[in-house]
């Protein structure tokens, strides 16, 4: 949620048009004229497959003048004809593109820069031969073998195909053995140079997070026990900095009496009060990061990755 970007949502496909989400960060325009892309913040343009050439011009300026942030193509015909169709347009294939059959990826995609969590959540995940291969929503890409990690490789063969990814995309789930990772667990395996920054970020970002979240209840006269769903327990553990879910939030918009997206946006107004910057966050007090896996009980992040109280997902960030 910290440094929540503006957004532009150029619509090439009518279909999407009400099916993206609505917030105070984004607006939704159709086709622009190309002098007024330098003005656009953050851009992402939805298109059918056979509307690659409407929006062509669009996407290369967009793209040369490095305002593009995402491609979603609609697959409105057989995908096998994406490659005439980038060539019709004149295109060739960005890193940031993704195709779609149903709205739940640009959606999750398009919250994720929203709530300023694009390095955070997962856009897409697909299985390819020994490994995993995750799309995140900032369109960086993981590659995990299945040997690389226990969990993973306590997935039976013929099961690893088959997960869902959180509607918000902070995890990845296989049902069948009840495994549950995102992406600080991945990151721990295949970059563990960077697991002492990952782990300070987030614990700075869930601090000021909850903070922001007691303010706005205060500010709307509301008490710990008047968040329905919510243990009073859970929302002081949430309000000093032990993170939560999509789900979880909704709760507290609707105690809020509020939509889940504005109920974001009027959080982070308040955190943009606060201003710190994560990406340069050091703390000398910040531990070395197997201490902290010691003291959150495991030294294996995994592990703490795959527990689970009351049937709830609990990410690493939230055990702290």
């Amino acid at each position: 949620m910290l440094n929540k970007p503006e957004i532009t949502v150029i619509i090439e496909d009518k279909e999407s048009y009400n099916l993206l989400p609505e917030s105070q960060s984004v607006q939704i325009i159709s086709l622009p004229d190309l002098k007024n892309i330098d003005f656009l913040k953050n851009i992402f343009i939805c298109t059918s497959l056979t509307g690659l050439k409407a929006v062509s011009d669009i996407v290369r300026t967009a793209n040369d003048k490095h305002h593009l942030r995402g491609l979603f193509i609609r697959e409105n015909i057989d995908a096998i004809w994406l490659p005439q169709l980038f060539k019709r347009a004149n295109l060739r294939t960005l890193r940031n593109t993704l195709v779609y059959r149903d709205f739940t990826l640009p959606t999750r995609v398009i919250n994720a820069w929203i709530w300023g969590a694009q390095e955070h959540l997962i856009a897409t995940a697909l299985v390819i031969e020994e490994s995993l291969l995750i799309s995140r929503c900032d369109f960086d890409e993981l590659e995990i073998p299945f040997a690389s990690m226990p969990a993973l490789q306590r997935i039976p063969l013929e099961e690893r195909e088959n997960f869902i990814i959180a509607e918000d995309g902070s995890y990845i789930h296989w049902p069948v053995v009840d495994i549950h990772l995102d992406i600080a667990a991945f990151l721990s395996v295949i970059e563990p140079a960077a697991k002492q920054k990952f782990a300070a970020i987030k614990l700075k970002h869930d601090q000021i997070f909850g903070q922001a979240i007691a303010s706005l209840r205060k500010q709307h006269q509301l008490r710990q026990s008047d968040i329905i769903g919510v243990s009073e327990r859970q929302v002081r553990r949430i309000e000093q900095g032990e993170g939560t879910k999509v789900e979880t939030l909704n709760l507290f918009a609707q105690a809020h009496k509020m939509e889940l997206n504005d109920y974001l946006d009027a959080v982070a107004q308040l955190i943009d009060n606060t201003s710190v910057d994560l990406d340069s966050f050091t703390h000398p007090n910040i531990p070395e990061i197997d201490d902290l896996f010691k003291l959150m009980g495991t030294e294996n992040p995994v592990e703490v990755i795959e527990k689970k109280v009351n049937s709830e997902y609990i990410s690493r960030e939230e055990c702290n």
